[in-house]
């Protein structure tokens, strides 16, 4: 009885991995169609139990098969597939090893997230998406090396609990419970950097008062369990 178990529960893991992988090539045609990255820009993962399926290394996402996609365990080490993992794998490994409540991560390179992060070092709630979408304001990590454990901690550091942050002179990444809630906060990130860019054109941006930034934070805190 214990090895039928065993055996129903390593067939529910397999099917599991590969309705992921299937989610992970679906959301990666949906970067490229929704002009929130190019070429083979940015990556995608999913967490699974001790392990990550991510997106390999410079495929174009339409281009992307099932196999293509890499599982790698918690050390980095490729256990399934046989392309390259992507490049910011130890990035994506950083953030689920620090944040429990994370189950997928994408990191995207659309246009006015790439502008704003190559020129200020944070964007302040001067919306009510920031907050309610971020957590706070949408900070840039400092700039080290694609792939670099460097980038990896200065990424970690400055997302802290939220759901965004921006790379200095590097894109952006969105993280959530599921890709739908990742895909969902990435498209926010770039209509809160259009935004900002427009009404920097304009004149000095305006900050939310602090009742509204309470008001957000409240909002905030209530989506974490949906």
């Amino acid at each position: 009885m214990a090895g039928a178990v065993s055996k129903d529960s390593g067939i529910i893991g397999e099917y599991m991995e590969e309705k992921l992988k299937e989610k992970i090539r679906e959301f990666g045609i949906k970067l490229i169609k929704e002009n929130l990255t190019h070429g083979t820009s940015g990556n995608i993962s999913c967490r699974i139990n001790e392990k990550i399926l991510i997106t390999p290394s410079s495929i174009p996402y339409e281009k992307i098969e099932l196999e293509d996609i890499i599982v790698v365990n918690f050390d980095g080490e490729v256990i399934e597939g046989r392309k390259n993992p992507s490049i910011e794998t130890p990035l994506h490994l950083a953030i689920y090893k620090k944040r429990k409540d994370v189950h997928a991560i994408i990191h995207f390179h659309s246009q006015y997230a790439l502008a704003v992060s190559s020129t200020v070092d944070s964007i302040p709630v001067f919306l009510d998406e920031i907050f309610s979408n971020i957590g706070g304001e949408l900070k840039v990590a400092k700039y080290a090396l694609p792939g670099s454990e460097e980038l990896a901690q200065n990424v970690v550091e400055v997302l802290g609990d939220k759901n965004a942050v921006l790379l200095s002179n590097h894109g952006a990444l969105s993280c959530g419970k599921n890709l739908e809630k990742a895909f969902e906060i990435a498209k926010a990130v770039e209509f809160i950097c259009k935004i900002y860019v427009f009404a920097s054109m304009v004149g000095k941006v305006k900050e939310l008062p602090e009742s509204g930034k309470e008001y957000q934070k409240d909002i905030f805190e209530m989506r974490k369990g949906f």
